[in-house]
């Protein structure tokens, strides 16, 4: 069984975003969306496509779900979309391009970019 994810951005005080299947932890999901989807214009082509089994670094290269309803949901608040979709990870790209993300029964976003900081040092070394 895949770690599913939840993937959204916040608009307007409301929250939308689809489900990804496979791969949701941080230093996959999580990292993908922080280096290639900080772009607004581009995850909203990404959550316009619906829910997904696996993301890719592109919409061209992410393998969404075909058939039955698959659109994107909309939320108030982050504090019941991992309870509500069953998801370990719910990353939210906020008005200010930061991405934050929520794990079951947290009632505070964490900051994505500094947990990738501990995780995943090598991404953030100059070369």
């Amino acid at each position: 069984m895949g770690t599913r994810c939840f993937i959204s951005m916040k608009e307007n005080g409301r929250i939308k975003g689809v489900t990804c299947n496979y791969d949701g932890y941080i230093e996959c999901a999580g990292m993908t969306l922080f280096l290639d989807f900080t772009d607004r214009d581009s995850l909203r082509r990404l959550i316009d496509h619906g829910d997904m089994s696996s993301l890719g670094t592109a919409v061209n290269n992410t393998a969404f779900l075909t058939g039955g309803n698959h659109g994107a949901r909309e939320y108030r608040g982050a504090d019941s979309i991992c309870e509500s979709e069953s998801v370990e990870y719910a990353y939210v790209l906020d008005e200010n391009r930061r991405w934050q993300y929520y794990r079951p029964g947290d009632d505070d976003a964490r900051d994505l970019e500094s947990d990738l900081r501990i995780c995943c040092p090598g991404i953030f070394q100059i070369t």
